[in-house]
């Protein structure tokens, strides 16, 4: 990133901020002699900002809360410590409370109910949060238990979504009624350099103006309706300065965001010293990146001195002045707050030493180290390293630690010294104490209990011999995660930590396998023997006869009688994880492990493909890529060609199959098998494919309105008893 100081920078960006930019950060001056210039031409460039854009201000004063939300996590509604799936309720409370044990708690947080799931079918995003539990009128439940305990709720935008079922209004317009009804506070903008105005202009129509918070950071423009930003920036030893903040007068906050960092410590010192937010992101698509106690003490710290001095508007000062000479040595930098009667400067150490820190002083000032909880008395420190001899107050800072120091015309206010005792009593414990280790959460499979034991086929099965040496050899499809190789994919029972690939030589069967995926004549027969019907039926059996359009809860299925004789050998879908395995038990059966689908799929010989290694379109379904799903192919449609070794059939390309579950303490999921006939288009975002026998991919449970997909079916086995004669029989084709 270039310095700050060069030739054109006078003339404000046109560019959105995104990575590392310019627009949005910028570097710090290369000594204390060049400050001044620099902080000169930092000057210049928001005066010419301001004029450029045409500034009065912003929206900040319609919005205050926005500059105060210093702590915001992303979330999954699916995530174990704030969904209960045998209550089948949101536990808002048990999942704000173990932040508030482990950092300190949160001012906001962004629910991501659609990435990484969407594209598996053509639920568009906002289809994805009328699927979660009690659909809109849920989503309002749910932000009201967060506002009860002082947190805002934001949404997320997915501009990059325009290959599922379109609405009939614009997004901005979607977003404004939708975040009107359940109360919702704001958007992010997932992938999005800058918000267009439309999307604040659709929200103040209705009354109910949100907040906008790109992902980005911004756009010079861009600064007159939104007030926050998240993004990435860079770490170089001397911080980066928040430029949108500094160029709007402090009326804008950066949630600073390093998801896959396994330390935390970059981005908590760049939000310190710029006054700034942090994104506190630890469940990253269902990859568990924890905070480690040092980082959550950090964190805790931290973002009591924000809230502290953010409450009396310290941190929006238009006078702000980063990388003060008046704290400036060696791997210590820091920047000054003054606000009508009081100054706050914010000081980092960027070395792996402590250091004491000296600060020059006025006379008839109270000085306090508000990082300590301490008051703190002046002396004379001559040529101390300041740039200005005189009295100074001197005060340590830990390696790789944080300082705060505030300047007062009177002595503390009863609230301060309340304040200053809850900062003394938390940092008695050096920060170099806590535990610093990062380590992956473990994940466990969900036994199955085995079946009774068949000795004969079971009707509609096919016998799968016992093999001893079975090579199973896949690799997760996730998109992101990579950075956490030691965190990302999936954790079988033989290894040590998750992760994308897998091989292990294991022992498979003797099994009988549904020949064929259940089917809807199948299903049939089962809600008529057992008269199943769920309780929450969102969604189930959508794409059955009888269905009708309902504006809140989409799709519900009105009659099930009078089965369409073209629908009887189609796949049963739009059923959850837990329906299928109701239906396997109703018949004495469970669902297949994913090694055992893999073998009955692949035989012995590691092939690609059911029928071989050549990807041949005429075995299996054509993929759907339009807007509406037209629904999977007949189970028979491409049997016998697409057959496996064993005579297994319509294993992949027409409907996922569901496999093993898998949990750890925050997240659950299913490994999903075989692909789909459906994959919408124009984005590399959506839930990706696995149609190779050597690929999987993760689909997370949640509600049963949520998992229900049109393009996820299921297969069922049974145990079979060892028979030498049946598996010496078993000819592999």
């Amino acid at each position: 990133m270039k310095s700050f100081i060069a030739a054109a920078v006078l003339v404000p960006s046109a560019y959105a901020c995104f990575g590392s930019d310019s627009a949005c950060q910028v570097n710090g001056p290369a000594s204390a002699a060049e400050q001044p210039a620099w902080l000169e031409a930092l000057k210049q460039n928001r005066t010419a900002t301001q004029k450029l854009i045409g500034w009065t201000g912003g929206n900040s004063d319609v919005l205050p809360w926005t500059l105060q939300a210093y702590i915001q996590p992303q979330i999954h509604p699916y995530d174990r410590y704030l969904w209960d799936p045998d209550a089948k309720t949101f536990t808002v409370g048990k999942y704000l409370d173990d932040l508030e044990a482990r950092y300190g708690g949160i001012d906001s947080v962004l629910m991501w109910p659609v990435y990484t799931q969407i594209g598996v079918d053509d639920r568009n995003q906002f289809d994805m949060w009328r699927s979660m539990p009690g659909s809109i009128d849920g989503v309002a439940n749910l932000t009201a238990q967060f506002h009860e305990r002082g947190v805002k709720f934001l949404w997320p935008e997915k501009p990059w979504d325009l290959g599922t079922r379109r609405e009939p209004a614009s997004d901005a317009a979607t977003y404004a009624q939708l975040l009107k009804q359940t109360n919702g506070d704001g958007l992010n903008g997932d992938t999005m350099g800058f918000f267009p105005e439309e999307f604040y202009a659709e929200s103040a129509k209705l009354g109910h103006p949100i907040a906008l918070e790109p992902e980005g950071g911004g756009q010079d423009d861009a600064l007159n309706w939104t007030t926050q930003g998240w993004g990435y920036w860079n770490y170089p030893e001397a911080p980066v300065v928040d430029r949108f903040k500094f160029v709007t007068d402090g009326k804008f906050l950066t949630n600073v965001c390093n998801r896959w960092a396994k330390s935390k410590t970059n981005d908590t010192q760049s939000a310190w010293f710029n006054g700034d937010g942090y994104e506190s992101w630890e469940n990253v698509w269902g990859v568990w990146n924890g905070i480690t106690p040092y980082d959550g003490e950090v964190i805790r710290r931290v973002a009591n001195m924000l809230r502290h001095y953010g409450k009396e508007g310290v941190f929006n000062s238009p006078d702000w002045e980063p990388h003060t000479r008046e704290v400036y040595q060696a791997g210590i930098y820091a920047s000054k707050f003054p606000l009508g009667q009081q100054t706050v400067w914010t000081i980092v150490n960027r070395k792996d030493e402590e250091k004491t820190v000296n600060l020059t002083v006025a006379a008839g000032k109270y000085y306090y180290d508000c990082y300590h909880g301490t008051q703190l008395t002046a002396s004379e420190v001559p040529n101390s390293g300041a740039h200005i001899d005189g009295p100074q107050v001197s005060f340590p800072i830990e390696a790789n630690g944080f300082g705060c120091i505030n300047e007062r015309d009177q002595p503390a206010s009863d609230v301060t010294h309340r304040f200053l005792k809850v900062m003394e009593h938390m940092t008695a414990k050096p920060l170099a104490s806590y535990d610093n280790v990062w380590k992956p959460l473990t994940q466990h499979i969900v036994e199955t209990p085995p079946t009774d034991l068949a000795m004969d086929a079971p009707v509609g099965t096919v016998f799968i011999p016992r093999e001893e040496k079975f090579n199973f050899t896949v690799s997760g499809v996730e998109i992101e995660g990579d950075a956490l190789p030691e965190a990302i994919g999936t954790q079988y029972p033989w290894e040590e930590h998750p992760q994308r690939h897998h091989s292990h030589i294991m022992s498979v069967g003797p099994l009988y396998m549904d020949k064929f995926p259940v089917t809807i004549t199948n299903y049939s027969a089962y809600m008529a023997a057992t008269g199943y019907h769920p309780a929450d039926d969102f969604r189930w059996l959508q794409n059955w006869k009888g269905y009708k359009t309902d504006e809140a809860r989409a799709y519900l299925p009105v009659e099930m009688a009078d089965l369409p004789v073209e629908m009887a050998d189609l796949p049963v879908t739009y059923v959850s994880m837990d329906e299928a395995r109701a239906y396997c038990a109703w018949k004495g059966a469970r669902l297949p492990t994913s090694w055992e689908w893999q073998y009955a799929a692949q035989g012995t010989d590691s092939r690609v493909y059911p029928w071989g290694d050549e990807k041949d379109q005429s075995r299996y379904p054509e993929e759907d890529h339009s807007t509406i799903y037209r629904g999977p192919e007949p189970v028979t449609a491409h049997s016998p060609a697409g057959d496996s070794p064993f005579g297994v059939s319509d294993l992949v390309g027409n409907v996922w199959q569901y496999t093993s579950e898998f949990q750890d303490e925050h997240t659950r999921y299913v490994i999903t098998r075989g692909g789909s006939n459906y994959y919408p288009q124009g984005s590399f975002w959506y839930f990706p494919q696995a149609k190779e026998l050597n690929s999987h991919n993760k689909y997370f449970l949640f509600s049963e309105s949520y998992e229900r997909a049109g393009t996820i079916g299921f297969r069922c086995v049974v145990d079979a008893r060892p028979d030498d004669a049946k598996e010496s029989e078993s000819v592999m084709i």
